[in-house]
């Protein structure tokens, strides 16, 4: 039993040394994004893989139905780098809704017509992030409050501005397409008076050493895949012959129990005699 009793410890204690080694390739991370919808993360997920950075999606623990990106430590420079020059993860702009929700006590006409303009931006912008290939999106509305002081025909014209920044050499949306969103967005807006621009992100070349693989569930660099393999295979290794050496324990006590209840029976039976 004390060996059955030290086999288990041993097997224990080496078990704990292998997980403490495999959080130690796979648990050294910092996040560099947090607090985001799924859409998001996978956003920040796919252009991060896509640079050759290695990195995991997971629950947010600080922000309740919400999910965080972490990388190594040794690639968190390149990972903001590269989520930098994407523009991800994109503001949260308000919208209608929820500009309009942030109201006053005594709310005045001049505020709540801010709010609306602030909150058709803000929709206008997820709009056109939501179009494959722009990386960020900001609309600037200058329309004029109308009052009685101005006569019908004399009312300030509504002006607009966008600018877009886009991945790849020719823009995802044409420059009508966006006048037309806009100008439909805002009453008495023209499209002609909606000034676009659109630039180009800068590409960055996919570093070689850097290039990703998997290992079941886990997405690690290239260079690190051996020292992972060694360590899992180890794991295995041991946890195996820990647990041959655990059976022979266990059979080697249980004929000795056997023959020591057959000795004390046959003794049982010459004392009888």
């Amino acid at each position: 039993m004390g060996r059955e009793l030290g086999a288990r410890r041993s097997h224990r204690a080496a078990l704990c040394l292998v997980l403490t080694a495999l959080a130690f390739v796979t648990g050294c991370s910092i996040p560099v994004a947090t607090a985001l919808d799924d859409a998001d993360s996978n956003r920040v997920m796919v252009a991060l893989e896509k640079s050759g950075v290695a990195a995991q999606k997971e629950q947010d623990p600080t922000s309740e139905g919400h999910w965080r990106v972490t990388v190594a430590r040794d690639d968190a420079p390149a990972a903001v780098a590269v989520l930098t020059r994407e523009g991800l993860p994109p503001p949260n702009t308000p919208g209608v809704l929820d500009a309009l929700g942030k109201g006053s006590i005594v709310p005045s006409r001049t505020a709540e017509h801010a709010k609306l303009i602030v909150g058709t931006a803000g929709d206008l912008e997820r709009s056109l992030l939501a179009v494959d290939g722009v990386l960020s999106a900001r609309v600037h509305l200058a329309v004029p409050e109308k009052t009685a002081f101005f006569d019908e025909g004399k009312q300030p014209t509504p002006t607009a501005s966008v600018l877009i920044r886009h991945s790849g050499a020719t823009p995802p949306i044409a420059v009508q397409q966006v006048q037309r969103l806009v100008a439909g967005a805002v009453p008495g807006l023209d499209a002609d008076h909606v000034s676009v621009v659109e630039t180009q992100s800068a590409a960055a070349s996919r570093p070689p050493e850097r290039e990703l693989s998997r290992f079941g569930p886990i997405t690690v660099t290239r260079s690190s895949m051996l020292p992972l393999r060694l360590i899992v295979g180890g794991a295995v290794l041991m946890n195996v012959l820990l647990l041959g050496l655990l059976v022979f324990v266990w059979g080697r006590g249980r004929r000795t129990s056997l023959a020591l209840a057959e000795a004390q029976t046959e003794g049982s039976q010459r004392d009888a005699t």
